[in-house]
């Protein structure tokens, strides 16, 4: 009798205690961390600006009486040739650097670039290579500066048609170069070009290579937010209202805790942090910096105490 006692006992002791240890061990969670969620579009691009390439008229030693990046007016003084003065024709900023391409892409021309363009053979490559103006003695016919139109330069990009439907014409974007520099530009243009949408972006914001760079890749980023990163999948709804599960920091046991979802993108969303006001205009508590988050909310109930 005794025995029998004892073996219910050891029953209900693993039942009580131990299961629901042992259980919680296989609930997966994982750290929430305050961070930025983007959606955006890896893309290739080709600049085109409105600009003037001088080239001499003679042969001569070169002497520069403009710096490099400075506004001047229609008419400056901006090179020497030997003894013969270069005035610009128009206004704009002073480049040193030069391709070759400068009329072959054009505002003008520029909904009738496709992707292939950027197709280059190893010789075109070459012959447009950026370069730049010499400074010692040249020849006639030698590109000696250039003057680039700053109120305006556009990026020529490509995203896949599928996925255009939500980039709007004047909207606006951020273009993340390849140095990691961000720029601000709108959607000026959007025009479908076969399988792919071709975007002709535009800008009148100084980035300092923007009078260099003509073919590259990038990145667009059409949105982005700041706030919790939290797992798509986590994420659950309990009357009516989104929210996560949260481990207490002392107690085994996960609560109920209310989000407010501010971007999603794909396995990843990014939702308010600390507090949120609810619709009538209520602050409700939510997720913190470093909060355990279940990552299937379907197992809260195999967490003890949870709510």
């Amino acid at each position: 009798m005794i025995l029998a006692y004892a073996v219910v006992f050891v029953i209900l002791y693993v039942v009580i205690y131990v299961v629901p240890q042992v259980s919680g061990i296989f609930v997966e969670t994982y750290t929430a961390e305050y961070g930025i969620l983007e959606v955006s579009q890896n893309s290739s691009f080709i600049a085109v600006r409105n600009e003037k390439l001088y080239v001499s008229d003679n042969s001569g030693a070169v002497s520069r009486a403009a710096a490099a990046g400075k506004l001047v007016r229609r008419n400056s003084h901006i090179a020497d040739v030997g003894s013969t003065r270069y005035y610009c024709q128009k206004r704009g900023l002073v480049s040193y650097f030069y391709d070759g391409l400068e009329e072959v892409y054009t505002p003008e021309n520029m909904q009738t670039i496709t992707e292939k363009n950027l197709e280059l053979s190893d010789e075109e490559k070459q012959s447009y290579e950026v370069k730049e103006c010499s400074e010692g003695s040249v020849q006639r016919g030698v590109p000696i500066f250039k003057i680039v139109d700053n109120n305006d330069w556009y990026l020529v990009c490509w995203i896949d048609s599928a996925e255009a439907e939500s980039w709007n014409e004047g909207s606006s974007i951020t273009v993340e170069f390849e140095d990691t520099t961000r720029v601000k530009m709108k959607i000026s243009q959007k025009n479908r070009q076969g399988q792919k949408v071709q975007l002709i972006l535009s800008c009148n914001r100084y980035y300092e290579k923007f009078d260099k760079i003509r073919m590259g890749s990038c990145k667009l980023i059409k949105t982005s937010k700041s706030g919790i990163i939290l797992e798509t999948d986590s994420i659950t709804e309990k009357d009516g209202q989104k929210g996560v599960y949260v481990k207490s920091k002392r107690l085994d046991r996960a609560s109920f805790v209310p989000v407010k979802v501010l971007l999603t993108n794909g396995d990843k969303t990014v939702v308010e942090k600390n507090f949120f006001n609810d619709e009538e205009g209520n602050q409700v508590e939510t997720v913190e910096n470093y909060d355990e988050i279940l990552k299937q909310p379907e197992t809260a109930e195999t967490t003890k105490g949870s709510e």
